[in-house]
């Protein structure tokens, strides 16, 4: 499976890639991950990953943040579980939000977390 074949972005217009100059990025990802095919030794490797991307906040009572929640800050990323797959949404500054969108994806690619394309 292709790096870019597990995901999709449903802003109209996604920030340039790469180097691109862009001070800010509007997140709307969906991963496409796997549910039904997900065991619970997947769902501790994907709540471990979580723990380790920057900007982890343990605290938050409802779905996984990064960062801050929308109301403590700017910048601010969350993740939802939604049938069509992980839900990630936020703003960031776009430099910030490469690099947790990399290590994110590498980390569910070596955890060989159930994907779809």
């Amino acid at each position: 499976m292709d790096e870019h074949d597990w995901y999709y972005d449903n802003d109209a217009e996604p920030p340039p890639p790469g180097g691109a100059a862009v001070d800010r990025a509007c997140v709307a990802r969906i991963c496409c991950l796997a549910w039904p095919r997900f065991t619970d030794s997947d769902w501790e490797k994907l709540g471990r990953i979580y723990q380790v991307l920057p900007g982890w906040q343990a605290d938050s009572p409802d779905v996984a943040r990064w960062f801050s929640t929308p109301e403590d800050g700017d910048a601010h990323l969350w993740a939802s579980v939604e049938p069509s797959g992980l839900q990630v949404g936020g703003v960031l500054p776009a430099e910030t939000w490469r690099e947790w969108d990399i290590r994110f994806r590498q980390a569910v690619a070596a955890a060989c977390l159930p994907r779809f394309s």
